[in-house]
């Protein structure tokens, strides 16, 4: 077996990593860089069948989880290209597409699950479920031609599923692989920094919602699971609602977890004329019993947690309930230099008190050292990464 990285080897997101074997070709996610001001402007990389779907060796893209950086590009890959991914990835992906560019119905999806090894011509595949900010992430063991790859994809140790990792530490299959291709999108970011766990986060945003008069709106990605949560029991902790907008409420319908939240659901105006012109409208049935309409928010704003998207800054503005209130920035600050709008600006001109508090989806230093000495590879590659050089002065 031999593999190539296409993406990913010194930029952050983007992943793309070609395997061979016995003339046979398969790709390891298909990400979109992040690094591209128009994501039209990305291209497929050069591998025979991937964008004509016309060579019979090209078997297809095994998704380690369903984030734009890992299977962004798959739209422009030829329609009957093979798909592999978990089963709620599939559903993620799908109960996206009313609402975002970046939703797929993957007609040639095949679904695989934790543990349950699956076989792609000579490739031999055992998905491991990580902890990570996106739902349904896994890592990823590859055997063929008598070597063995593991790909962690991207994961964590601080999030809420942290037993996940614990369970990698030990998994005997791994150790010793020819090949580790790991995370590391921190090292070049904090240091030897702990990152913060989601439940510490929890602490300090119910402490943040309490001392807050006013309407609290939160601005994270509605695909982020373990986030939702988070709000959601920070919320409760601190005498409030949280209300979820109809996409977020839409993806925790799909998901139909009995342990995951149901909450009240607003429908932006935004959203509902996208849902009305494309047809979309019986997306919003379920909730018909949960909806919390704009006449209401500013007599109940004390006791709301609103999820918040930029597109929702004029609304808000018409409905005369942010003077008092906050918002809570939980993603990468980075995005904020990257918006089409100043949240932080508009925060300040309407009333509302401004405060990030996030942590990250990715591994920490420390987390990826632990993982990286218990596999004990023969070799060691960083992916995901600017800073791939860090890796080798911290594992010798």
């Amino acid at each position: 077996m031999k593999f190539r990285i296409h993406r990913g080897a010194k930029e952050i997101g983007g992943n793309c990593i070609e395997l061979n074997s016995g003339g046979k070709t398969l790709l390891l996610d298909l990400g979109m860089p992040l690094t591209l001001g128009n994501p039209l402007d990305a291209e497929l990389p050069v591998i025979a069948g991937l964008a004509d779907g016309k060579n019979v060796n090209f078997l297809g893209v095994v998704l380690s989880h369903p984030h734009a950086d890992h299977y962004g590009l798959l739209g422009k890959a030829a329609k009957n290209t093979r798909v592999y991914l978990g089963w709620d990835s599939q559903s993620l992906l799908r109960a996206a597409l009313p609402f975002t560019t970046f939703g797929m119905d993957l007609t040639n999806g095949v679904t695989y699950q934790d543990r349950q090894t699956f076989e792609v011509g000579p490739f031999r595949i055992t998905p491991f479920l990580v902890d990570h900010s996106a739902f349904d992430a896994y890592s990823l063991l590859v055997e063929a031609g008598g070597r063995r790859l593991f790909y962690t994809g991207d994961f964590r140790s601080h999030g809420r599923k942290p037993e996940s990792f614990r369970r990698l530490l030990v998994e005997p299959v791994i150790k010793g692989v020819d090949v580790m291709l790991i995370e590391g999108t921190h090292l070049g970011r904090n240091g030897q920094a702990d990152a913060q766990t989601e439940a510490s986060l929890e602490d300090d945003m119910a402490q943040s919602i309490s001392n807050t008069k006013g309407l609290v709106l939160a601005c994270f990605s509605g695909q982020n699971i373990d986030r939702v949560v988070t709000f959601w029991k920070a919320s409760r902790r601190a005498g409030r609602t949280f209300v979820a907008d109809a996409y977020l409420a839409h993806i925790l319908e799909s998901l139909n977890r009995p342990t995951l939240p149901r909450p009240p659901v607003f429908l932006p105006k935004l959203m509902k004329s996208k849902l009305i012109r494309e047809n979309n409208t019986e997306v919003v049935l379920p909730f018909r019993r949960r909806r919390v309409y704009p006449e209401q928010i500013a007599d109940k704003a004390n006791k709301l947690v609103m999820m918040f998207r930029s597109s929702m800054m004029q609304e808000f503005e018409s409905l005369g309930c942010l003077t008092g209130g906050k918002l809570i920035y939980s993603q990468w600050p980075g995005y904020l230099d990257r918006d089409r709008v100043n949240t932080r600006a508009w925060c300040a001109q309407h009333g509302l008190d401004f405060e990030i508090l996030h942590t990250s989806g990715h591994a920490d230093v420390k987390t990826l050292v632990e993982l990286a000495h218990s596999v004990a590879a023969k070799r060691v590659i960083p992916i995901h990464t600017d800073s791939p050089e860090r890796l080798g002065e911290l594992i010798t």
